[in-house]
């Protein structure tokens, strides 16, 4: 089975993440999103919690082959990749699993834990958010098993969007916001 795998704290998940899925989705048999309990590299936790987060990604994703596993979530670990490599090598024996980052993690991915360890074993798509800025793939250009795409852009980031609900500017979130997910966070009044 080819599986695609997607990381973050999807704090709130938004249209960026959906059109990178959507887009990978005709490549693999199976995707799976995982939102973390809180990123190893970040100082702060997310705002939303675990079901809150996973609760709008299962808003924002409504198809057969996209799975949100709760495994980081319910993990009593840090949220690091080599333990959610090894969790679906497990899961799913004999397939081939590809990670999809952007290029904002693409920058750190040098410093996750034991990354050198994972880093062959897997495949990586590395999504550039915006066109106007260099992905440094040089960088890793020793690395072939890491593909870069850099002809998509969605300039959207769940930091502003979180700055804009604070303020209870929602005429700015509505163009990076699932309608659904939007209503979610009203109604949970999440953010402000």
């Amino acid at each position: 089975m080819n599986i695609f795998f997607y990381g973050g704290t999807f704090d709130p998940p938004h249209l960026g993440h959906e059109m990178i899925i959507k887009q990978l989705l005709p490549s693999c048999d199976k995707f799976i999103v995982f939102p973390s309990k809180k990123s190893p590299l970040k100082n702060s936790k997310p705002i939303a919690n675990g079901i809150q987060r996973i609760d709008m990604l299962a808003l924002l994703f409504d198809d057969s082959k996209i799975e949100i596993d709760d495994y980081e979530i319910k993990s009593v670990n840090k949220s690091y990749t080599y333990l959610t490599i090894e969790y679906l090598k497990k899961k799913y024996e004999k397939s081939s699993f590809t990670m999809v980052v952007g290029k904002d993690q693409l920058k750190t991915l040098q410093k996750w834990k034991l990354f050198d360890a994972f880093v062959d074993d897997i495949n990586i798509i590395c999504f550039n958010r915006n066109a106007q800025e260099e992905l440094c793939v040089e960088r890793f250009n020793d690395y072939k098993n890491i593909k870069f795409v850099d002809d998509f852009e969605y300039n959207i980031s769940s930091t502003e969007i979180r700055k804009s609900l604070y303020h209870l500017n929602y005429k700015d979130s509505i163009s990076m916001l699932d309608s659904r997910v939007l209503k979610y966070i009203k109604k949970n009044n999440l953010y402000a």
